[in-house]
């Protein structure tokens, strides 16, 4: 694995898979395989996490229900702490190969603006390796520590893996500077005010965990010394881009999170001193 996970670092390993695990076992979608044979080749591309320099594995394959996501570390020197988002492919063969690729077993469209579905193989992280991380899953949302919380940054970026900020079904709800998805409207009270990236809510915004009051995760920034989670609105918005999303859900076989060993997007938290990410 990258060096930011190997070795004496290999414990922030179960930071990343708590975060991995929290979104498999709320996201109940099933997810077909991709399966490169005969004349049907899929070749899966994605920006290695340590270098950001593209990267192709030819005659790829991913299995059901698993999203393959590669993660590492690298300095970054805009103050990022992290970036995500989905990985993509080319591919060789039929039209139903094709579609499936595109869908895998989704009913809607994931493209263009009409998309209302989003079903990735997978993607990239990339976290700051240059930066001062809190390491630790078991921590509460009101628990104050030092540092800059990877738990927080992780399930930040899986988001953008899966579509928040980055996918057709998300730009397919923005409008003007405001993101229209109807379960985020119906958690916020009406449309979401948008960062100037349009991939991010606008900074501050506000929504609730279990009722209690907390900045959303998907706001660009966040204070050192503190964890945010997906909040109602991060939830709604996740089903705005096509997931199945059941936070009563007791652990199921759902999306497995595979993260891989070797191998960034560009939809990042930063980090200021109110601690962005």
């Amino acid at each position: 694995m990258a060096v930011f996970f190997s070795g004496s670092n290999a414990s922030r390993r179960s930071v990343l898979d708590a975060a991995g695990s929290y979104l498999s076992n709320i996201i109940t979608d099933n997810l077909t395989a991709i399966q490169s044979t005969g004349g049907n080749q899929f070749d899966a591309t994605f920006s290695r996490p340590d270098t950001g320099a593209s990267t192709t594995l030819s005659s790829y394959n991913i299995a059901s229900d698993e999203l393959r996501v590669f993660v590492g570390g690298r300095a970054f020197s805009d103050g990022n702490l992290g970036v995500g988002g989905y990985g993509g492919y080319s591919a060789s063969g039929n039209q139903s190969f094709f579609d499936s690729i595109d869908q895998r077993g989704q009913v809607g469209s994931t493209k263009g603006s009409s998309a209302v579905e989003f079903a990735p193989w997978g993607g990239q992280i990339a976290f700051n390796n240059a930066t001062n991380w809190y390491f630790d899953n078991n921590t509460s949302t009101n628990e104050a520590f030092s540092g800059n919380d990877f738990y927080t940054v992780a399930l930040h970026e899986l988001g953008h893996v899966l579509g928040l900020g980055t996918a057709a079904s998300w730009d397919s709800k923005v409008s003007g500077n405001g993101f229209t998805g109807s379960n985020a409207v119906a958690a916020y009270g009406g449309n979401v005010p948008l960062a100037g990236d349009q991939s991010h809510w606008q900074e501050g915004t506000q929504s609730t965990v279990d009722g209690v009051a907390q900045e959303a995760l998907l706001d660009p920034n966040i204070t050192t010394g503190t964890r945010k989670v997906y909040t109602a609105l991060d939830l709604a918005a996740l089903r705005d881009v096509g997931w199945q999303v059941d936070v009563a859900a007791v652990p199921v076989p759902g999306a497995v999170w595979l993260f891989g060993s070797a191998l960034l997007g560009f939809f990042g938290l930063q980090r200021k001193q109110r601690a962005d990410i």
